[in-house]
């Protein structure tokens, strides 16, 4: 499956912030991202990443490249489903499971086009925020719409000098399980 995305970085009081005006009544969920790969990291450094992820109760073994070739692309291969935690998939490709990385995630609009998320990251005694949108192909510019919307209401509230600030750093930062990866080889 194509997944189309545009993700940004904020920093804690741009979270707040954004969780303060946009998600009084909004409920958040937790999903927990499994991560596997060699002892060299060798997945994570060709741009695979190799996840079982508990999301309402299931656990989805996917395999995801994130290097596609398709700007705000990546391409997402579910290899099963399961109730229990099932990590032969990737035991039998010789990947070992690295750590995890525990998401609160909060939905703050929906339509036919896009899903706009905010999460609150937290791996390897680290936690990070980020603002995600998933959208349609072709519906890049409807994403930005979104996105303009969100760096409006920080420039109004002094967080940023100006929108174009925060529209600057979408797409700057590595996903989730690189920054996850990225801070465990440090800590060896």
């Amino acid at each position: 499956m194509l997944e189309y995305e545009k993700k940004i970085l904020l920093t804690a009081k741009e979270y707040e912030t954004i969780v303060s005006k946009f998600c009084k009544q909004l409920q958040s969920k937790q999903q927990i991202n499994y991560y596997f790969d060699t002892d060299d990291l060798d997945m994570n450094r060709e741009g695979i990443t190799c996840r079982i992820r508990l999301k309402n109760g299931v656990y989805t073994t996917t395999v995801k490249r994130h290097d596609f070739g398709k700007q705000d692309c990546s391409f997402e291969e579910v290899i099963s489903e399961k109730t229990e935690f099932d990590a032969e998939y990737f035991k039998k490709l010789n990947l070992k499971l690295q750590g995890e990385l525990i998401t609160e995630r909060t939905i703050l609009y929906k339509d036919s086009f896009c899903k706009t998320v905010i999460d609150r990251n937290t791996y390897l005694e680290h936690t990070d925020f980020e603002l995600e949108i998933e959208f349609l192909e072709g519906c890049g510019d409807k994403a930005l719409i979104v996105l303009t919307n969100i760096a409006k209401t920080l420039e109004t509230d002094k967080l940023l000098s100006n929108a174009d600030e925060f529209l600057n750093r979408v797409g700057q930062n590595k996903s989730k399980s690189q920054r996850f990866f990225e801070r465990k080889h440090r800590s060896k």
